[in-house]
């Protein structure tokens, strides 16, 4: 719990100077020490807030000898946060989220159907070696981009730059909201990813738009029970014991 709450923080602290101009398009953050003693966390919280700050399009990471992580240039960042803040307070139900992931994703799928390139298909392939073995070794996710890349690849195939701001901003809130419940990853989630990889490659949109709108479903599902879990105590442990 505590470096979660730091991990908010250190994102709500760089939000908060972005949107008061200290931080400008294009600037670039200080090191994950120098960033740590700044807000006075430890660097796992300082590595969790850029990765999600990454996703919310907030930030973008260059490698390289001048690489680091430079402030993003048009971010989708204060719709993500004000989406979010809408959900947390019950203002927007979750399943509306869910509703406009699911179109988006589709119409993903379908430019990704048109325009994926071998290289697109073998990034998401990779992505999801990745979390299988997240997925096998049972660690809860918690703030982990293993979550979202996958979303992130598929936006990236579909070679639109505002369906991938977009894909971001509703993956982050998701994330955000699986956060809280400390979700612990199971075998289907890299099933259904294999799935929908293997309806792109056969460029069968309509399946894999089938598939992916059942996985976001039960997701949903998912989540508002193990919030409900969390409210009470007693179904809390069996609910958290089953994991996602």
């Amino acid at each position: 719990m505590q470096t979660r709450r730091a991990f908010e923080s250190v994102c709500d602290q760089i939000r908060e100077q972005v949107a008061a101009g200290l931080l400008a398009p294009g600037q670039r953050l200080p090191s994950e020490r120098d960033l740590a003693e700044q807000f006075a966390v430890s660097r796992i919280a300082v590595r969790e807030a850029l990765r999600s700050l990454e996703m919310a399009g907030v930030v973008q990471s260059l490698t390289g000898v001048n690489g680091g992580f430079f402030i993003q240039a048009g971010h989708s960042g204060g719709v993500t946060q004000a989406v979010r803040d809408m959900v947390a307070v019950g203002k927007i139900p979750s399943i509306d989220v869910t509703e406009a992931r699911i179109l988006l994703t589709g119409l993903a799928i379908r430019l990704a159907c048109e325009r994926a390139t071998d290289e697109d298909f073998a990034a998401i392939e990779d992505d999801i070696a990745r979390y299988a073995l997240v997925a096998k070794v049972g660690v809860p996710l918690r703030d982990s981009s293993a979550i979202t890349e996958f979303y992130r690849l598929l936006a990236r195939a579909t070679h639109n730059e505002v369906v991938v701001i977009l894909i971001d901003a509703l993956s982050e809130i998701v994330r955000t909201l699986l956060a809280r419940i400390d979700p612990i990853p199971r075998d289907n989630v890299v099933q259904v990813r294999r799935k929908v990889l293997r309806h792109l490659r056969e460029r069968d949109a309509d399946k894999a738009c089938a598939a992916m709108a059942r996985h976001l479903e039960a997701l949903n599902v998912y989540i508002e029970e193990r919030h409900s879990a969390i409210r009470s105590p007693a179904g809390g442990l069996k609910q958290h014991r089953e994991g996602f």
